[in-house]
Parts: structure tokens; C-alpha cells; sequence
């Protein structure tokens, strides 16, 4: 199975826990249902701002959408290593378009979102 169908089942669980259409959801989005009948299917790729906005929607971390789950897989550990490569290279191919400035606030933001999760306060 590859990333994105993982990512897209997640996402229709997630949603379907929720109890909200893919109309619904769609329109949160601010996509057409066909899209998000995409991305759920695997079919489309998802960038990191729509994985976090969807996130935020549906309640869930980022991470839940990431982390394989699958518990009777021995390729766990290999699919999850897939996922954050090809997480970690669609945030350098998109880094790569930002001005200097731009990347040092991504990275600011970074850092601040790992201060929350430590519970630290700035």
C-alpha cells in the first residue's frame, strides 16, 4: 500500500468518527468533493498546509495521518520510515521556493510547536 492511501484511509476514518460527509469536509476545505474523494482514495497528494488545516478540522494531530497504525504488519517500521522521508522531501522541495526569511520563520514555528508540546511557554 503506499503512503498516500495510508494517509487517505486515515482521513476518511477520521472524518467518518466525526460523523461528517465528504460534502461537508469538502467545503471546510474549501475543495470540491471530487478532491477529497481523491485524497482519500490515495490518489492525490495532500501538501503539509491541507494535512494541517484537515487536522485542526477533523481534531486529530498531524501525526495520526503519518504514523502507520497497521498492528498485524511487520513492515510498520518501514512504512513509517517511508512516510516521514516523503514527508521530510515535500518539506524541503516546498522550503526550497521560500525566500531566506520565509524559511527562518517555517523553522521558528517548528521549534515554537515542539515548546508547546513540552509544555514550555514563550
Amino acid at each position: 500500500m503506499k503512503a498516500y492511501e495510508l494517509i487517505g484511509q486515515k482521513l476518511q476514518k477520521a472524518r467518518e468518527e466525526l460523523g461528517m460527509s465528504q460534502k461537508d469536509l469538502a467545503k471546510k476545505l474549501g475543495c470540491s468533493q471530487a478532491s477529497l474523494s481523491n485524497y482519500e482514495l490515495g490518489k492525490r497528494r495532500l501538501y503539509l498546509s491541507d494535512l494541517h488545516r484537515i487536522s485542526k478540522i477533523l481534531n486529530k494531530p498531524i501525526t495520526y495521518f503519518l504514523e502507520s497504525q497497521e498492528e498485524n504488519t511487520r513492515d510498520n517500521g518501514h512504512i513509517s520510515n517511508i512516510l516521514n522521508k516523503q514527508f521530510m522531501r515535500e518539506i524541503l522541495f516546498e522550503a526550497n521556493e521560500l525566500t531566506p526569511m520565509q524559511r527562518r520563520s517555517v523553522l521558528d514555528y517548528i521549534q515554537w510547536q515542539k515548546s508547546r508540546q513540552r509544555g514550555d511557554r514563550r
